[in-house]
């Protein structure tokens, strides 16, 4: 697991450091550990191989927001944590779906059950789906499929980075919502199941998915779904 730390306050990021070092202990994990105390330097290394990362926001002469909007650009699945003084920079964090908030004067309580958090989304985004097409065993990361689609019994599951941007198989939409609903999969309505984690507008006549995809939901069933997105995603990316 590679985690990135940066703050330019060089005891913060060295404290970080031995509390990620001690919970990787006490959960049996190896972990790679990369520290910067100048933000320039971190927005001109390569971000894409980062699972977790802690940002300061206060920083100069780019913030932790400019340098979350690289991290999220090349690799859209790692957890992003904001270590800030602040805590009005919250709403900041949403464009980059911000995992947590962590409050310097609050971190040596706090920063267990957060990296606990962050530990568990990091086993989501990894977790694998299996199918078969024509006897061929299939599995994708779960973290790659943007949304599924059914005809019939037909599944159709439409991905983010592949060499192939479709499988089709034989399945039931039922249980496959079943399945994949505890996973962050939401049944807009009878034919989609929508990966939650890349909803970017969420509206009575459209879902809108990453790269500008837009799906109709159910007019029926519009304000259960709603509620249930918002309840996912209020507990998932908003909890300080």
């Amino acid at each position: 697991m590679n985690i990135l730390i940066c703050d330019d306050e060089g005891f913060a990021a060295e404290k970080i450091v031995k509390l990620v070092s001690h919970s990787a202990v006490q959960h049996h994990l190896a972990v790679s550990v990369v520290k910067y105390t100048d933000v320039e330097k971190c927005l001109a290394s390569p971000l894409n191989q980062c699972d977790i990362a802690f940002f300061d926001i206060d920083m100069k002469p780019y913030n932790g927001i400019d340098l979350a909007r690289k991290l999220h650009n090349e690799n859209p699945n790692a957890i992003i944590i904001f270590v800030t003084n602040y805590i009005e920079y919250a709403p900041a964090g949403y464009e980059v779906n911000a995992f947590r908030y962590l409050l310097k004067p609050e971190m040596d309580k706090n920063f267990e059950r957060i990296f606990e958090d962050a530990l568990e989304a990091y086993k989501k985004n990894h977790q694998i789906v299996s199918f078969s097409i024509d006897a061929e065993h299939i599995e994708v990361p779960v973290h790659n499929i943007l949304y599924l689609e059914s005809e019939q019994r037909i599944m159709q599951m439409h991905l983010l980075q592949s060499d192939r941007v479709c499988h089709r198989f034989y399945a039931s939409m039922t249980k496959m919502a079943a399945e994949l609903g505890p996973m962050g999969f939401l049944r807009i309505q009878k034919s989609y199941l929508v990966n939650m984690h890349y909803v970017e507008i969420f509206q009575y006549n459209k879902v809108q998915l990453r790269g500008g995809l837009c799906l109709a939901p159910s007019e029926k069933n519009y304000s259960e779904l709603k509620q249930k997105y918002l309840h996912w995603r209020g507990k998932s990316r908003w909890m300080l």
